[in-house]
């Protein structure tokens, strides 16, 4: 039972930080730098996911 909540929250849970880093960017200046910086440092990373995900490539590929 834990197996398929651990599985679906973890796939889930990067496509929701990136909305929350999204999100951020739309804010203020202060939370819109915090916003830029993140996405900055953790696009490669989300599009290595995606990448992983899609085609079945690298660390995330199942």
């Amino acid at each position: 039972m834990l197996d398929g909540i651990t599985g679906a929250t973890s796939r889930v849970l990067p496509v929701v930080g990136t909305l929350y880093l999204l999100y951020l960017v739309t804010q203020p200046p202060p939370a819109r730098w915090v916003g830029f910086a993140c996405l900055a440092i953790l696009a490669p990373f989300a599009v290595g996911w995606a990448v992983g995900r899609a085609f079945g490539v690298g660390p995330w590929g199942d």
